[in-house]
């Protein structure tokens, strides 16, 4: 299918257009809710791409994961939709990441 030297989608173009479909969604819904264009998601998911972090923590919110979880650092059994964390201390998880935060220093202001 790609041997005509025309590059297939990179994994980050597969997890992508696999979340977007599992939420029924067409590639104009995704671009609408992550503030971009229909010809750049149509890129993202059909050609290797490199993407900004800001990029990818948009796309993530949009599709409702993590960036962590498109970009394929967990099983994809794993990838779900985000849950509000529970902040119960200061070490809470980040929302985007899902790695822990920094605990605020104090106020000098």
């Amino acid at each position: 299918m790609y041997g005509d030297r025309t590059p297939g989608p990179g994994d980050l173009g597969r997890r992508i257009a696999a979340r977007r479909r599992q939420l029924g969604w067409s590639r104009a819904e995704l671009a609408v809710k992550a503030g971009h264009s229909v010809s750049y998601v149509t890129y993202l998911e059909t050609r290797p791409a490199l993407v900004t972090m800001t990029c990818l923590l948009e796309l993530a919110d949009a599709l409702g994961t993590t960036a962590e979880a498109l970009l394929g650092a967990r099983p994809a059994d794993q990838v779900a939709a985000r849950v509000t964390p529970v902040r119960d201390d200061l070490w809470a998880a980040d929302v985007r990441t899902g790695r822990p935060g920094e605990r605020p220093g104090p106020f000098l202001g």
